[in-house]
């Protein structure tokens, strides 16, 4: 049996073809009366009739696919941030109509390269996460690169430029003074900062807002205590040695900038015969879903990662079908979790 098309819904409702496209593409539309645009859908519906995406997208000058670009060396649906953040990406686009095309990456890490831009032009836009591959100028490059590609296209995570550009993350160097209070409210003043490379933005505005909070308490966050492992557990574990075999610099407590890093905490803890809390207080940054399974839980500030990657397809999406509006940088709020580590 063929499938029905608007000339068979047409010719059953007695109007043009026209009138039919019209009434099934513009639901609100006043060039069609509303009885007649009713009747129009209940045929459609009753002779099952599906649009034509192709035909459709062709008509609208779109394809309703967007593209996402996750620079990263390491595979990116291991990593519990990207799977979050491409969850919520999956819910608004599901919602909306629109499909997703995952870029791999390739090149130098941190970027995407000019291939994968010039691809992303048979897409309506594009959805770009910031990673702990991409520094500073990384991202100012990129942000750079695809303006003048005139791509349409949202940031997500780790973005502190000027360029008026759609983006979505959360505020570092609050949680940065945020964690200080926490931990100076609970008598820790000899606090370590367990962090990646000094290059990245989450790094730099962490300590911004570190150095901030302990000098409102009238203490210092010394070079000594401010420790970049690289992501590497051996350097971290060599940092963390050096930090706690020395009775004048010891902490009494270290704050993790991510997931991965807390990770090399619990695992030199637990190498070292080594107490949380009582030997060491802990506090990280991250999101849920990892932090989670941790044991003893950690106490940590929830990166709204699903919600980061749900606002980021409707910001991008709204871009693409009311062009001319105004681009939006949102932070959106980070939650503190009492656990059981500080």
């Amino acid at each position: 049996m063929l499938a029905p098309r608007l000339a068979d819904i047409a010719q059953r409702a007695g109007v043009s073809i026209a009138a039919v496209s019209i009434a099934l593409n513009d639901r609100d539309t006043k060039r069609v009366s509303a009885a007649k645009r009713e009747q129009i859908r209940k045929i459609a519906t009753e002779m099952g009739y599906a649009p034509n995406e192709l035909a459709k997208a062709l008509a609208e000058r779109r394809t309703r696919l967007l593209g996402l670009m996750v620079p990263l060396r390491d595979p990116i649906f291991f990593n519990h941030f990207i799977a979050q953040a491409l969850s919520g990406i999956q819910a608004t686009l599901m919602r909306r109509g629109y499909n997703l095309l995952v870029y791999s990456p390739s090149g130098r890490p941190g970027r995407s390269t000019r291939d994968q831009i010039l691809e992303s032009k048979f897409t309506d836009g594009l959805i770009f996460i910031n990673t702990r591959s991409c520094s500073t100028r990384d991202v100012a490059e990129t942000v750079s690169e695809l303006d003048a590609a005139q791509i349409k296209f949202t940031m997500i995570n780790s973005y502190y430029g000027r360029a008026p550009v759609n983006y979505v993350g959360v505020d570092d160097p609050a949680i940065g003074a945020a964690a200080v209070d926490y931990l100076v409210e609970r008598n820790h003043h000899r606090i370590a900062f367990l962090s990646s490379s000094e290059n990245l933005p989450t790094h730099i505005h962490l300590l911004q807002g570190l150095r901030r909070g302990m000098a409102a308490h009238g203490l210092k966050l010394t070079d000594e205590l401010i420790g970049c492992t690289q992501y590497d557990e051996k350097t971290a574990f060599q940092i963390l040695d050096h930090w706690f075999s020395n009775k004048r610099m010891k902490p009494t407590a270290v704050f993790c900038a991510d997931d991965q890093l807390l990770m090399h905490l619990y695992d030199y803890v637990e190498a070292r015969d080594m107490k949380i809390p009582d030997d060491v207080a802990v506090l990280g940054r991250g999101n849920s879903g990892l932090m989670s399974l941790l044991r003893p839980r950690p106490t940590a500030f929830y990166i709204p990662t699903f919600e980061m990657g749900e606002l980021a397809a409707e910001m991008l999406i709204d871009s693409i079908e009311k062009p001319g509006g105004k681009r939006q940088r949102v932070l959106l709020p980070f939650k503190l979790h009492a656990g059981q580590t500080a």
